[in-house]
């Protein structure tokens, strides 16, 4: 009997800059040091998410050191879930009650179903890019905070996380047996490995749901946006309001909303709120009122800045526009210096922008 079914064959592994690995340029990369440093998990990563059909791949530290980021990021997830809770059911997607868990679950299934699809057509670093947005974007940076506003969901996404264990194992299989066992309260000793253990497959999607969370998050994000305008950044402010889509569930929300945004009481308005600031995004528009606000400070605090990136800018249109500059400087600093420029007018239009909304208010 034949022991693999296929086998893949990837491209040449070159450093960072294209070239191949020798000893006399002294750019080869040990993988024993390698995995000494970032452990054997963070390469396997890396080299997956690196492997593109029909290219090199180009090995570096900052990849090696994001993948290690990672597997940091899955260990610290596996932390805040076991703090609440330190046994976790197999996944059951008819015990998946709660909004958040809905969500997460319909997150989870779009993740396998791609992870799978790729896989399929042997485009792993697809599947690796997957994995990582999935786990870390929407899993770690969204569901476990969005969770501290609804503590009953914990136990679902535990589940859920396990689930994703099995999902990544192929690309990561040494921690995720050990945060798998570690959730199931159970050891290699005792249980069966992950290893066997069948491959996830996606259930129905919820869009629904989808939709509704991505509005939440919206949301959150414009009132922050609103926050920093009025130099409030992380503080926790008394209200905020918010224009939304007819037929939203608003109390839903709400929860989620406050918590995640630092707002002691979120209202839901049908138009825009007199004395405000105001930020726009795709789907709704957020208001905070200015009227206990010292509206001076903060549009003297803009001015200050208008004037310094007026300098700036003054000084990079100066330097790029002088010919002897231009033909004599090195092609790396003209590059950095118009990177710049741009940066600044960037910046410009915004505080701009910002200065404007305050004298129309």
């Amino acid at each position: 009997q034949l022991p693999f079914k296929d086998i893949y064959l990837h491209a040449l592994v070159k450093d960072e800059k294209g070239e191949k690995m020798s000893k006399s340029k002294g750019n080869v990369i040990d993988p024993l040091v390698t995995i000494d440093k970032y452990s054997t998990d963070a390469l396997r990563f890396t080299l997956a998410v690196l492997a593109v059909q029909g290219r090199d791949i180009k090995l570096s530290e900052d990849k090696l050191e994001q993948s290690r980021n990672f597997t940091n990021k899955l260990f610290n997830a596996t932390n805040f879930l076991q703090l609440n809770q330190e046994h976790f059911e197999d996944l059951d997607p008819a015990n998946i009650k709660t909004p958040l868990g809905r969500y997460m679950l319909a997150r989870f299934n779009i993740a396998v179903k791609e992870t799978r699809e790729y896989m399929d057509i042997y485009r792993f670093n697809d599947g690796a890019t997957t994995l990582y947005r999935f786990l870390w974007g929407e899993f770690c940076d969204w569901g476990i905070e969005l969770s501290k506003a609804d503590k009953n969901s914990i136990s679902e996404l535990g589940s859920i996380f396990k689930a994703s264990m099995r999902l990544l194992h192929p690309f990561m299989p040494f921690i995720t047996e050990n945060l798998y066992m570690r959730l199931s309260q159970d050891s290699l000793e005792n249980g069966d490995s992950i290893m066997i253990m069948p491959y996830p497959t996606a259930s129905e999607i919820d869009d629904e749901v989808i939709s509704q969370f991505d509005l939440i998050m919206e949301a959150i994000v414009s009132i922050r946006r609103c926050k920093t305008l009025i130099d409030k950044g992380n503080q926790k402010i008394e209200k905020a309001s918010i224009k939304l889509p007819l037929g939203v569930d608003t109390d839903m929300m709400k929860p989620f909303i406050e918590k995640l945004a630092k707002v002691e009481e979120i209202t839901f308005v049908d138009s825009k709120i007199d004395n405000c600031v105001t930020d726009v995004s795709d789907n709704l528009e957020s208001f905070i009122s200015t009227d206990d606000i010292d509206m001076s400070a903060i549009i003297g605090k803009l001015t200050k800045q208008k004037e310094k990136l007026e300098k700036e800018i003054a000084k990079l249109n100066g330097m790029l526009n002088n010919e002897r500059f231009v033909a004599n400087a090195p092609e790396q600093v003209i590059t950095q210096n118009r990177k710049a420029l741009s940066d600044a007018m960037e910046k410009m239009a915004k505080v701009e922008d910002e200065l404007k909304g305050f004298a129309k208010d």
